[in-house]
């Protein structure tokens, strides 16, 4: 290369390199392998979202009450023939806040109180509710099965139980229902309650989130609750697997709303202190024994579902 030389003050365009002496930063390439990576990330994020987090409660249509609530279960506990009017009318005769009741859709499409699928275990009937007509149904006595020498308590309809406890008391209705499918008994329901009003008396509740949902699309303003437990019950005893554990329970409220939930007492302490903590109004069910409802009540639930009522009023008292 043949040599340039310098003169002060003259500009050499031989003596220009052409480029530069700076190496230049490597070019990024998006690769297969950053979108997965990317993806990967964002489905971690939204995984601990859904099953991870728990966000505060954020419902508005339930109201404080200044210490917790006993609800009678079954209408008035091992006090009254199951699921009945007869129960329920004696157990706000005791002063009890309200009643916890099952409901189903007759043959004919009529809404009644009724505990089991079956009518035998309860009445001297035999058969399916969900099989009889409404006549049916209504014929059918509760009090011989209780107690030999109670007569008179038949089983009535969801209205009739509308009526009677409006503005009286408050009473927890589950919607029990054989499939996920829809059946027309939240309509049922919904349209009974704004007929008398009773918004502020009745809860409609199920272990079945999809019923509660299809209870908010007919009247967001129908208070409804969630039923759940972590272990097999008699009542629900098809209930899903998933349904059994906390961290699909924890994704699904994500997506359906509910105003209360109603947590089996052998459901871990963990999980229920923790609802409660985040502001969930919470029931407590079926704790029976004197043990049982202290340590629901002083978890300082909104309320307890009881068989013995009357025994949970005297300790809440305490």
């Amino acid at each position: 290369m043949a040599k340039t030389s310098y003169t002060p003050g003259v500009f050499n365009k031989s003596a220009v390199m052409v480029g530069s002496a700076r190496p230049q930063p490597p070019r990024f390439v998006l690769r297969r392998r950053h979108v997965l990576r990317a993806m990967a990330a964002v489905l971690a994020l939204v995984l601990i979202y859904l099953f991870a987090y728990e966000p505060s409660y954020q419902g508005t249509l339930v109201v404080r009450a200044p210490q917790p609530l006993i609800f009678a279960h079954r209408g008035f506990g091992d006090y009254g023939p199951d699921n009945s009017l007869y129960a329920v009318e004696h157990a706000l005769q005791a002063n009890m806040d309200g009643a916890d009741l099952v409901a189903q859709l007759t043959s004919d499409g009529e809404l009644v109180i009724f505990h089991d699928l079956s009518v035998d275990r309860l009445t001297s009937g035999s058969g399916r509710v969900g099989d009889k007509t409404l006549k049916e149904m209504l014929a059918l006595d509760l009090g011989p099965k209780y107690k030999a020498d109670v007569s008179g308590a038949y089983v009535g309809r969801f209205e009739d139980f509308v009526r009677a406890v409006n503005r009286r008391g408050a009473m927890m209705v589950e919607l029990r229902v054989p499939g996920s499918a829809p059946t027309g008994i939240e309509q049922r329901a919904v349209k009974i309650i704004r007929k008398y009003d009773a918004h502020l008396s009745v809860v409609l509740s199920s272990y079945n989130p999809l019923v509660l949902y299809r209870v908010k699309q007919i009247d967001p303003l129908v208070r409804t609750a969630f039923i759940f437990t972590d272990t097999e019950q008699a009542d629900a005893a098809d209930l899903p697997w998933a349904l059994r554990q906390e961290f699909v329970r924890r994704a699904i409220r994500k997506f359906v709303r509910y105003d209360m939930l109603s947590i089996n007492h052998q459901v871990d302490d963990a999980v229920i202190d923790r609802l409660i903590a985040k502001g969930w109004p919470a029931f407590i069910w079926t704790p029976n024994t004197e043990a049982d409802i202290r340590r629901a009540l002083a978890k300082q639930p909104y309320g307890v579902i009881s068989d013995q009522p009357i025994l949970a009023r005297q300790l809440r008292g305490e």
